[in-house]
């Protein structure tokens, strides 16, 4: 398959026939002509939504030197 918005793929592998428990092996290649950043992937991803539930422990009173 080429070309495919990712939004798009489940209604296409559906229309192809492949079943939902079918197992696959993918090779993602990225056409657009700017790459998601790694913020924004990590963002994306959530590998670090438990830092919100963690405590703040620095506040601006820790700060030796405040920067403008």
């Amino acid at each position: 398959m080429n070309d495919i918005e990712a939004g798009k793929l489940a209604d296409e592998l559906r229309r192809r026939g492949i079943a939902p428990a079918q197992r696959l092996r993918v090779v993602i290649e990225s056409i657009e002509t700017e790459e998601p950043s790694i913020t924004a992937m990590n963002a994306a991803g959530g590998a670090f939504d438990w830092l919100a539930e963690e405590p703040d422990l620095y506040g601006d009173a820790d700060l030796v030197e405040r920067f403008r």
